[in-house]
């Protein structure tokens, strides 16, 4: 299904959890979201519980109620959660907007997005209703994974704050453990490196690091070759935490950044319900959360200049 304004083409999958499959610019007929090179844009059937990273095909996800799989509080829950395998019933739709619906298995919860652009700018909101249909306060992680199309020297946009590797085996820019101030991190050699600006797929790199403490709720990429930028805003209270993932050819050959504003911090729910950093849902309640998606952009021969 395809929502359009004057700047924006969005192309949304209802069979394929509900992604944003898409995000075109008119202006600069760019591509903002990835996806592997031999991806196809067909439809597919998984179980609940399908692994992740088997049948990842790139586009701009939604991670609920958790991301790694496990027992939690007496509940099996799936690798990734299972929004991203499952199709989502549309309710409602237009040239502009589209809603879905999605009752979950793993969780008593029914899940409600609508993804609506701006009738006159380059932007959209999505926003999300989590209705739990309980007598329980049900924990959860709810987190964006956006898959994004990378150019060697684009440039990661986060506000003021602190940052932390998520699992120091995977890094190959961060070398020690600990939290640093972003865009600083330590080496493996000590020194000090600089997580801004993404490396050549030549390099094999990888990393992958939690972000806390934000000045503001923003993040996003800047294009190097154009000057454009694609920039996620949200309310800190919804998303606290934006969790970083870069493959620079490191990690299955991708070369691909995933921005991931999340409720929840770290991805082991039992650590996060000890840490107090886990977002909750409350017995017969309904939480909303929203983000804003702006885009940026310039004319090549302004950028050229720059």
């Amino acid at each position: 299904m395809t929502l359009k304004n004057p700047h924006l083409e969005l192309t949304v999958r209802p069979d394929l959890g509900g992604r944003i499959d898409r995000l075109h610019s008119l202006k600069s007929q760019q591509d903002w979201l990835w996806h592997p090179a031999n991806y196809e844009e067909a439809t597919r059937s998984l179980a609940v519980g399908a692994s992740f990273d088997a049948n990842w095909t790139g586009g701009w996800d939604e991670i609920f109620p958790n991301d790694a799989a496990g027992e939690f509080q007496g509940r099996q829950l799936v690798d990734h959660g299972e929004l991203w395998s499952q199709a989502w019933e549309v309710a409602d739709a237009s040239e502009t907007q589209i809603t879905l619906v999605r009752d979950c298995q793993t969780v008593p919860v029914t899940v409600t997005k609508s993804i609506a652009l701006h009738p006159t700018e380059p932007q959209f909101r999505i926003d999300y209703d989590l209705q739990n249909h309980s007598d329980e306060t049900i924990p959860f992680l709810l987190k964006q994974h956006c898959a994004i199309a990378i150019e060697a020297g684009d440039e990661i946009l986060l506000p003021d704050c602190t940052i932390e590797p998520v699992a120091l085996g995977f890094s190959k820019i961060i070398g020690q453990e600990g939290k640093t101030r972003f865009p600083k991190a330590i080496g493996a050699d000590g020194q000090e490196v600089d997580l801004r600006f993404a490396p050549s797929r030549s390099s094999g790199l990888q990393e992958f690091y939690y972000s806390f403490d934000l000045a503001k709720g923003e993040c996003g990429i800047r294009r190097a070759r154009t000057g454009s930028t694609l920039r996620m805003r949200f309310e800190r209270s919804d998303f606290p935490y934006v969790w970083v993932f870069q493959s620079y050819g490191g990690w299955q050959d991708h070369y691909v950044l995933v921005m991931e504003p999340c409720t929840t911090m770290p991805y082991d729910l039992e650590i996060a319900s000890q840490n107090g950093t886990i977002a909750q849902l409350a017995p017969n309640a309904t939480r909303h959360l929203a983000l804003t998606v702006e885009l940026s952009e310039f004319n090549c021969e302004n950028a050229a200049g720059r």
